[in-house]
C-alpha cells in the first residue's frame, strides 16, 4: 500500500488527472481484496490491478470515461457466469467498485483536494502510522457533501478537510475509529447528520506494512525472515549475539538489531501492526521478553518451545500477576499442526498461523 501511495502521489505531479478505481465491496469468491486500487492514466496504462481479465478490462473502460468527464461511477463486476478456462480470475463472485478522478488541479469546497488526501495518507505510512481516508461514493443530489468528496482522519482523530456540519464530522469520526481498530475498510452508509443528508461511503483503513518482529537469530530465524518478506512483511531480527543478529545472515530483513534484548523490546514501538515471534535460546529470555511486550497492542505474539517449556513460561506470567486473557493471547507452541520437523517447516507453521490471524481466522494451533 506504501508503494500504491507514493506512485500515486508522483502521478499526480506528472499529469493532470489520474483515475483511481478500488474495490469497495466484494461478495463470494473475487480475485481482489475490498480496498484493492487500480489507478489508469489518460493513455490507458494501468499500475495495480482489481483483478485482470474481462472484469478489469470493463473497469479501465469505466475509468477512461471517468478521466475525461470528470464525474465519480460506480461500477459492478460480475463474475457468476460461466468460467472461461483460459480465464485468469477463475472466481465467481461480485465486485463493487468506485472510479474517482483525481486531479492536481480541484480545490473541492468540501474534503481534501486529492494532492493533499494522497499525501496524507502516504505521510502516515512512511511514518508507520494508521490513517483513515473517507470517501463518498453516492449522495443525494442536493447533498452538500457530493459524490467523491473524501475526508482524512489521523489515527490521533483528528479530522483533515472542511466540513460543512460538525455532526457529521462526528460521523465521520466515528466511522473512521471503527475502520482504524478493526483494520478493515469497508463501505457503509452513513445517516443524516445536521444538514448532510445519508449518504454511501467507503472508509479505507490505511495500515502500514505489517511488521514481523523476530526475536531470537537462531536456525528458524533465518528461512522465517525470508518467507515473511516474500509476504510482504516488514522484518526485524533482534538478539545478543552479533554474531548471529547480523546483515550477512539475514539478507531480507529491512533491519538487523544487534543488543540486549530486554532494554530492547522496552523500547521498540509495538504496535497494532506489529507480530512477535520468540525463537530466543532459552526460556528466561522468553519470559523477560514476554513480560515487557504482554501489555502491547500487537496483531500477535507467539512463542516457540516445548510444551514443558510453555507451561513454565506462561506458568511464570501468571504468578507474576499478568492477567489471563493476555497469557491466553500467546500462541504457545507457536505455529499450526502441519507436522513440521525441519526449520524452513516449522518456520512455513509459524506464518500460516500469522496469516490466518491477520485475515481473521483464529485456527487450532500446534497446542
Amino acid at each position: 500500500m506504501s508503494t500504491l501511495y507514493r506512485d500515486l502521489a508522483d502521478l499526480l505531479q506528472r499529469y493532470q488527472a489520474v483515475a483511481v478505481a478500488t474495490v469497495i465491496a466484494a461478495r463470494g469468491s473475487t480475485p481482489r481484496e475490498v480496498g484493492a486500487k487500480m489507478l489508469i492514466l489518460d493513455e490507458g496504462r494501468t499500475v495495480g490491478t482489481v483483478g485482470g481479465g474481462c472484469g478489469e478490462a470493463q473497469v479501465l473502460w469505466d475509468g477512461v470515461r471517468v478521466l475525461r468527464q470528470g464525474q465519480p461511477r460506480l461500477t459492478e463486476v460480475d463474475l457468476t457466469g460461466v468460467i472461461d478456462d483460459e480465464s485468469p480470475t477463475n472466481c465467481g463472485g461480485i465486485m463493487e467498485i468506485f472510479i474517482d478522478r483525481l486531479s492536481s488541479a480541484e480545490r473541492p469546497g468540501v474534503g481534501l483536494p486529492a494532492p493533499e488526501a494522497v499525501a496524507a495518507a502516504r505521510d502516515a505510512l512512511a511514518a508507520r502510522r494508521r490513517f483513515a481516508l473517507l470517501t463518498v461514493v453516492a449522495a443525494p443530489g442536493a447533498s452538500p457533501v457530493p459524490a467523491g468528496a473524501r475526508f482524512g482522519i489521523t489515527e490521533d482523530g483528528t479530522l483533515l478537510g472542511p466540513c460543512p456540519d460538525p455532526a457529521f464530522g462526528e460521523a465521520l469520526l466515528a466511522a473512521a475509529k471503527d475502520a482504524l481498530a478493526a483494520g478493515r475498510s469497508r463501505r457503509l452508509r452513513l445517516p443524516a447528520a445536521g444538514a448532510v443528508p445519508a449518504v454511501e461511503a467507503f472508509v479505507e483503513a490505511v495500515l502500514p506494512e505489517p511488521e514481523l518482529l523476530i526475536v531470537g537469530a537462531g536456525h528458524i530465524a533465518v528461512p522465517l525472515a525470508r518467507m515473511a518478506k516474500a509476504l510482504d512483511f516488514r522484518v526485524v531480527v533482534l538478539d545478543d549475539r552479533a554474531a548471529f543478529a547480523s546483515p550477512e545472515r539475514f539478507p531480507e530483513a529491512d533491519r538487523v538489531i544487534a543488543a540486549s534484548i530486554p532494554p530492547t523490546i522496552r523500547d521498540y514501538p509495538l504496535t497494532a501492526d506489529t507480530y512477535l515471534v520468540l525463537v530466543t535460546r532459552g526460556h528466561q529470555l522468553d519470559q523477560e521478553a514476554l513480560k515487557l511486550a504482554i501489555h502491547a497492542p500487537l496483531a500477535y505474539i507467539g512463542m516457540i518451545g516445548s510444551r514443558r517449556r510453555v507451561r513454565a513460561v506462561l506458568g511464570h506470567l501468571r504468578r507474576h500477576g499478568v492477567p489471563e486473557d493476555r497469557v491466553a493471547a500467546v500462541h504457545a507452541p507457536i505455529g499450526l499442526a502441519i507436522g513440521a520437523e525441519t526449520p524452513a517447516e516449522i518456520a512455513l507453521s509459524i506464518l500460516a498461523e500469522i496469516v490466518a490471524v491477520r485475515r481473521a481466522d483464529r485456527p487450532r494451533t500446534a497446542r
